[in-house]
């Protein structure tokens, strides 16, 4: 019974130390800009959804679509999911680190960039200088350190495994509705979501990610910008980054999941 007890205080003290509490995870989202970030998602997800709806030819329809999106992606779930993510999946000293690494400047100015950059208040400004950039465009050099960036970040893969998690989360989630007879296997699910996306869709993902990085650090200097990229080649830079886009994948996953239930729930009225 000694024995039991011993690994029982063991396990418990491995689970102390392998969570964060919800204070610590509270203040580096607050540091990081992340709960900005989040409330950013449902304003641009209406905004994107808005553009679509020309492309319903009952309003009716769209408004049913809407409703079930709405219900799903929203800033204060998905803030919900980001949070649990960290709870469950970090630990402790880690994020205390990740909160002292955002005292540094080049770290505080560059995150008001991102910020900034994202908001949709910046649509316009954003259209405007992708058309300049034909009559003036970025030198080679330039491009080569924002994909260097891209690639530490993760950017584009990150996003890429997102997309296909939250379209194949609204697929099941169709699926499910469907007669007996016609439902998919999970592996056909999978397959089906993998074969229809575009052949270079992930390409053209790095390469729209890769703009958008002309336009959001469009005022940050060479060396500024090489300076940003060594925080992130750092052990704990490398840490935030690897749980930053985690949590969003976790985060989309659970979204998707939503909208999958919502699907079925509006398909039985």
């Amino acid at each position: 019974m000694k024995l039991f007890s011993t690994l029982a205080m063991v396990l418990v003290c491995l689970n102390t130390f392998a969570q964060s509490t919800q204070k610590t995870v509270d203040e580096l989202l607050t540091k990081t800009g992340s709960t900005a970030q989040i409330k950013q998602i449902e304003e641009l997800f209406t905004a994107k959804m808005n553009e679509k709806k020309s492309t319903f030819s009952n309003p009716a329809d769209f408004d049913k679509f809407s409703t079930i999106m709405k219900s799903a992606i929203n800033a204060k779930d998905a803030e919900g999911y980001y949070i649990e993510y960290f709870r469950l999946k970090t630990n402790e000293d880690s994020l205390k680190k990740i909160i002292v690494l955002y005292n540094d400047p080049v770290l505080q100015e560059f995150n008001n960039m991102e910020l900034e950059a994202n908001s949709p208040a910046k649509r316009q400004e954003q259209m405007t200088f992708f058309q300049n950039l034909q009559s003036n465009p970025p030198s080679q050099s330039r491009i080569l350190m924002l994909t260097k960036l891209n690639d530490e970040l993760g950017g584009s893969e990150m996003a890429f495994n997102m997309i296909k998690n939250v379209i194949g989360s609204m697929a099941k989630g169709v699926n499910s509705i469907m007669p007996k007879d016609k439902q998919l296997s999970e592996a056909e699910i999978i397959n089906k979501v993998n074969t229809e996306l575009p052949a270079n869709f992930a390409q053209q993902l790095n390469n729209q990610i890769v703009a958008m990085s002309l336009f959001t650090y469009k005022n940050a200097s060479d060396e500024k910008l090489e300076q940003y990229l060594k925080v992130w080649q750092t052990p704990i830079g490398k840490y935030f980054v690897k749980h930053s886009f985690g949590a969003l994948d976790y985060t989309f996953s659970k979204m998707g999941e939503k909208v999958g239930v919502a699907m079925k729930g509006m398909a039985k009225k």
